[in-house]
């Protein structure tokens, strides 16, 4: 399966892909979702590239399946301890190694983003969501919620994601960045 995700050079913007139809057509890919989403539709994408810090959270409303193909330090909280918006990812951030192999499962209460490289050469993994997570909101969608960024996709960053920011999306992740040493 990982032939089908290649890491971008360190220099270049992550990859990441929502939903990639020969992705969603693997057999193992498919069995994953009909085990986890009991017959919901769902999106099969891919996540590759390098990152050294925790630079925003996310959630979405139902799980989030990720198959790795390198290894990872995964940076992670719960919900219930964002408070107004705010995750003090310097206090309350766990860091998970997760070796190559491993398919993790997280759950919609899980604060997470983009997994922190294990090893200079970066990661790889494939993204699997309730079909129409993290597509564009439509044009004429308004809410109140400042933390919704995309379909069934919540989110806040760190201060340091200027690019972000001027996107309209809040600044939320507190304390201290986050930041991964290379085992190697």
């Amino acid at each position: 399966m990982d032939q089908h995700v290649t890491i971008p050079a360190p220099s270049e913007a992550n990859l990441y892909i929502p939903s990639n139809p020969d992705m969603e057509r693997i057999p193992v890919v498919q069995q994953i979702g009909r085990d986890v989403y009991a017959g919901l539709p769902i999106e099969a994408g891919e996540c590759a590239g390098h990152a050294d810090a925790l630079t925003a959270v996310e959630f979405h409303q139902g799980s989030e399946v990720n198959v790795f193909f390198t290894d990872v330090v995964m940076v992670i909280g719960k919900r219930g301890q964002m408070h107004d918006g705010q995750f003090n990812a310097e206090k309350d951030a766990k860091l998970f190694f997760v070796p190559a192999g491993t398919v993790v499962e997280f759950f919609s209460d899980t604060l997470h983003y983009s997994p922190c490289e294990a090893h200079a050469s970066g990661f790889k993994f494939i993204v699997m969501l309730v079909r129409g997570s993290n597509q564009p909101l439509p044009a004429d969608y308004h809410t109140d919620n400042k933390l919704i960024v995309k379909q069934n996709k919540f989110q806040v960053v760190h201060a340091s994601r200027t690019d972000k920011i001027k996107q309209g999306i809040q600044v939320g992740v507190t304390g201290e960045l986050v930041q991964v040493k290379h085992l190697d």
